[in-house]
């Protein structure tokens, strides 16, 4: 059953990869891929399977910036605001992900499992930064 996960995550991934070389991703790919990243750390948890973590939380440190960048997408009149926010979120998503792939490596799992949580909670807080600030 083991093998089985590994292949279906090898099989995901591959498939992800090929997607981050794409420079003409829109910002609902991005975010797509970015979720499918999350769900296998999640997964890497669950299963006790350190390559589906650390292949995930590597993902979403390399992930692609959208065509266009975010910032388009917030109203104009709220972008300032929102640009000042992206420094915390990048630390708190971005930051994380690195800091859980050192911990698993290093076998550290509990607290790699707090740096998903923090990223997790990261990444909610800029869906709703961006869900006030976004264009109506």
């Amino acid at each position: 059953m083991r093998r089985f996960w590994v292949f279906l995550a090898a099989v995901s991934l591959a498939g992800a990869v090929e997607h981050t070389q794409e420079s003409d991703m829109t910002f609902r790919q991005v975010m797509q891929l970015v979720n499918q990243a999350t769900i296998s750390i999640l997964q890497g948890f669950l299963f006790n399977n350190d390559y589906l973590i650390i292949s995930g939380a590597q993902q979403i440190v390399h992930h692609p910036m959208p065509k266009g960048g975010p910032i388009r997408y917030i109203d104009p009149s709220r972008r300032e605001e929102f640009i000042k926010a992206m420094p915390t979120f990048e630390e708190q998503v971005h930051g994380s992900a690195e800091r859980l792939v050192k911990f698993i490596r290093e076998g550290r799992r509990e607290e790699a499992y707090e740096e998903y949580m923090k990223m997790v909670r990261g990444c909610m807080a800029c869906h709703q930064m961006f869900r006030d600030f976004g264009k109506h």
